[in-house]
């Protein structure tokens, strides 16, 4: 099996990095900069076309994240998002803090098995 080839795409205003596009036996990806699957596509060009328009979009609202220490999962909003760690803030199904349920969690090289897109 060969590997993935993955490759950063940055917006030509501020060369921010948007994500990646990944190649691999099945296909392109476009994914964010975490490494979560937006789409699967065909080709590159709709995999950046992806990426270039909802690359960063698709890190606003709610979320899902797996608490580890309570084996359940649980609504989040993301904080920070880096290459390797995204920190997220427990919400309710809304995407609101409730104070009663505040969590803020730093996950370290988090996967689609602890942080997904609700």
């Amino acid at each position: 099996m060969t590997k993935a080839r993955r490759v950063p795409l940055h917006r030509e205003s501020d060369k921010e990095l948007v994500g990646y596009l990944v190649q691999d036996a099945t296909g392109w990806q476009a994914q964010t900069v975490f490494g979560y699957t937006i789409e699967r596509t065909e080709d590159r060009a709709t995999a950046e076309l992806i990426l270039r328009e909802h690359g960063m979009s698709v890190l606003t609202g709610v979320w899902q994240y797996f608490d580890r220490d309570e084996q359940s999962w649980h609504a989040c909003v993301l904080k920070e998002v880096q290459e390797h760690q995204v920190t997220i803030m427990r919400t309710n199904a809304m995407g609101y803090q409730d104070p009663n349920d505040y969590k803020k969690v730093t996950l370290q090289r988090p996967t689609d098995s602890d942080l997904i897109k609700a």
